[in-house]
């Protein structure tokens, strides 16, 4: 695999908008702590002296980074002349580059300096910057220190990147004169190390939960502190953890006994349920073949009879010697019309029983009882009568009428269903469990202030209690940390760091034994977006 499928891959399995340990990004943001300070101090003496400055750390100790805020941080018109050599360089080769940079090819040293003062004159300062200045010999150093002393005021400001083994040679070239300015680079403590690192991948679209504290720790102890170092554990760190998934992943897998089981039992389930629907329907066509014969009128149009089973079946009545037409009461057709909404009804309430009543000019023919009561539908209603809500209407009421008789005849119908109301439908809660605490009071806060966090839990009614029962400065927040719902309860709004960091000391002692750390509202911010 090449370095580029490797990085792409990366990305990619840690969703980062870009590789947060690169030296400096488009994205880069420079990491204050120990190396702001440096920074200024750099810019106080450039101004007021003519010193040659000497930045040493070891490799990986942010040098380089810190010559391009070196750079990036000149205010007034300076022109920046960096020289980075690889190999072993002398002064005819650093004459070469400056006089390339101000565009005098082939000018000496008096030459040089008579342009440098030639552009103070208009304004503008010239700063010599030298990276890897361990492969400086001694006439270059002697160069660097020669145009940095100049002419009256007419010099250059001279800037020196290098390790600890160009401080010899520095006391050697300036024979014991003070001509140069040495700063030595301090290493980050643990918390500073933490913060380097939530900077770092906040800016690539991930917070810090990225790392473990134990991971956290231990890039801490095999990078002492120093933050190219840092950056070299960090991303072997996540590398090897991607490339073990990726192992796992590939390696063939064996599936349990208890998953096979589970498919034996689903597989048993699946076919139980198929046949239970066929026998279902099956006797749902015997329940249809068993519906009682009526005889009524055969002038009559083919009507729609209800059986057992609840299906509507269309029939074709018996003939009779005088026409009669079916009446169905309103609440009766309501009763049948409602088939969609069985599903419902409830199960264990029994709806009100109607009681259909056929008008005088109607007559029945029962030659032989009925066994159950069938419910006659027409299509145009006139007339009905509902029985009371708690009685049910048994076929032992209906009475048989002789064939002959052209009397009135009242025959009670089959109590039928009424649907009832719909029943409301409330839909589950989705998402993760709790609310989302005091998210709006922490986006109102400017992202470069800092807050304590004293407390994460996984219930929130823990996280209010904890708030309720302290002061009015307590607030919490719900995240998504390794897929479940965390709530972290902050302490204040600081203006800085330290301002944070000495607050602990105010906390009651059962909050501070536990630790509390400072952390910046904009790492708080990209974690509720």
């Amino acid at each position: 695999m090449t370095d580029l499928h490797a990085d792409n891959g990366f990305l990619e399995y840690y969703q980062f908008e870009h590789d947060p340990f690169l030296g400096r990004g488009s994205s880069f943001k420079f990491f204050a702590a120990k190396r702001r300070p440096v920074l200024v101090e750099l810019h106080h003496l450039a101004r007021y002296s003519k010193l040659m400055l000497v930045v040493t750390g070891p490799e990986g100790s942010g040098k380089t980074v810190l010559r391009q805020a070196l750079v990036a941080s000149s205010k007034e018109p300076v022109t920046n002349i960096v020289i980075a050599p690889s190999a072993t360089t002398d002064a005819a080769a650093m004459l070469q580059h400056v006089s390339a940079a101000l565009g005098l090819h082939g000018a000496d040293i008096a030459g040089v300096l008579r342009h440098i003062e030639q552009m103070l004159i208009t304004g503008q300062e010239v700063h010599v910057i030298v990276d890897n200045a361990e492969c400086l010999d001694e006439s270059a150093l002697l160069f660097l220190q020669r145009i940095a002393q100049g002419v009256n005021d007419a010099c250059a400001r001279v800037f020196v990147f290098s390790d600890s083994t160009i401080c010899p040679l520095l006391k050697k070239v300036a024979d014991n004169a003070d001509l140069h300015h040495v700063i030595a680079l301090e290493p980050f403590d643990q918390q500073e190390v933490c913060e380097y690192l939530e900077q770092r991948l906040v800016a690539a679209g991930q917070p810090l939960d990225i790392f473990t504290d134990d991971q956290i720790r231990a890039i801490y102890a095999q990078s002492q502190g120093w933050p190219g170092q840092v950056n070299r554990v960090a991303k072997n760190l996540l590398m090897a953890q991607m490339r073990q998934s990726s192992a796992v992943n590939k390696s063939p897998s064996i599936i349990p006994f208890k998953h096979i089981a589970i498919l034996v039992v689903l597989s048993i389930a699946l076919m139980f349920a198929w046949f239970m629907q066929t026998t279902d329907s099956e006797s749902k066509s015997d329940s249809l073949a068993n519906i009682d014969a009526v005889n009524i009128d055969p002038a009559l149009q083919p009507v729609e009879v209800v059986a057992d089973s609840g299906k509507t079946v269309t029939l074709d009545l018996p003939f009779l010697d005088q026409p009669m037409e079916p009446v169905t009461r309103a609440p009766l057709a309501q009763a049948l019309s409602g088939e969609d909404d069985e599903h419902f009804l409830p199960a264990e309430e029994p709806a009100p029983a109607v009681e259909a009543v056929i008008e005088p000019s109607q007559v029945v023919s029962a030659p032989t009882p009925i066994s159950a009561p069938v419910p006659i539908s027409a299509p145009a209603p006139k007339k009905a009568t509902v029985a009371p809500p708690n009685e049910v209407i048994t076929a032992s009421k209906v009475a048989a009428v002789p064939l002959a008789q052209k009397s009135s005849t009242a025959a009670k119908a089959q109590p039928v269903v009424k649907p009832a109301a719909a029943a409301k439908v409330v839909p589950s809660a989705a998402g993760l469990s709790g609310s989302a605490g005091d998210s709006q009071w922490y986006k109102q806060q400017a992202r470069t202030r800092y807050t304590l966090q004293v407390l994460g839990t996984r219930t929130e009614s823990v996280a209010q209690a904890f708030v309720k029962q302290n002061r009015s400065q307590y607030h919490y927040f719900r995240k998504l940390h390794q897929g479940q719902a965390l709530f972290v309860v902050t302490f204040g709004s600081f203006a800085d760091r330290a301002s944070a960091q000495a607050a602990i000391a105010s906390l009651p002692e059962k909050i501070s034994n536990d630790k509390p750390w400072p952390r910046t509202f904009l790492s708080i911010q990209q974690e509720l977006r």
